[in-house]
């Protein structure tokens, strides 16, 4: 995914793996409505946050920079 599909690719992820925003954002230490903006491209996620995210979803950051 490119970097401007780092929503939707978190958003695929999780439901993939049946997580509720509400428990991803608990178990990242953000609050539901700031993985609801990420999601829906409202706002980026800071490099920090990207990490902690890809952690969760087991998924690595090449798959949101690279094709």
């Amino acid at each position: 995914k490119k970097i401007d599909n780092i929503g939707n690719a978190i958003k695929e992820k999780r439901l993939i793996l049946k997580i509720s925003q509400k428990r991803l954002a608990k178990e990242v230490g953000k609050s539901p409505q700031l993985i609801c903006d990420i999601e829906a491209g409202r706002k980026k996620p800071s490099v920090n946050t990207l990490f902690c995210i890809a952690k969760v979803l087991n998924l690595s950051l090449d798959k949101f920079f690279l094709q």
